[in-house]
């Protein structure tokens, strides 16, 4: 009985800790809002998830994020800027777009069975993704890098 009372507590706990983070971010950063909430969790967690098995070790929840951050957020949201996608997502959400690339980045590294660059990741998705000049321009930029 005493075992699943702290459990729950646990649980609870962990949920708030969940709560607080993705609401921070959300607060924090320029391209999240209320709605990308329950893709944030996903987000997350899948990194946590996917940190653990290559690390061999449980990653608590705030490492996960820590290192979603550093490793996922900031790189994608820095290459985001580049003109390229910019003009090839005219009037699309920053936060649509930017985890349409992390699932393009995933799948890229699933095809190429290897860790992928996030640039050439970015790149590959304006040209193939895109639209007007911006896809024009990352397919020409895309043909060059594959040259």
């Amino acid at each position: 009985m005493i075992k699943d009372e702290k459990r729950k507590e646990i649980m609870k706990t962990n949920d708030e800790r969940k709560k607080e983070s993705i609401e921070f971010l959300i607060k924090n950063t320029d391209m999240f809002s209320m709605v990308d909430y329950d893709r944030l969790a996903a987000q997350i967690e899948g990194h946590r998830y996917f940190l653990g098995k290559d690390l061999k070790n449980p990653i608590t929840w705030d490492e996960a994020v820590y290192s979603w951050m550093g490793n996922i957020y900031l790189p994608i949201s820095e290459v985001m800027e580049n003109w390229t996608t910019l003009m090839s997502f005219p009037g699309r959400r920053r936060a649509d777009v930017f985890f349409e690339l992390c699932d393009h980045l995933y799948f890229l590294s699933l095809q190429k069975e290897s860790d992928v660059n996030i640039y050439d990741a970015v790149i590959d998705y304006d040209a193939n993704y895109g639209k007007s000049i911006g896809r024009f321009l990352a397919r020409l930029i895309n043909g060059k890098r594959a040259a």
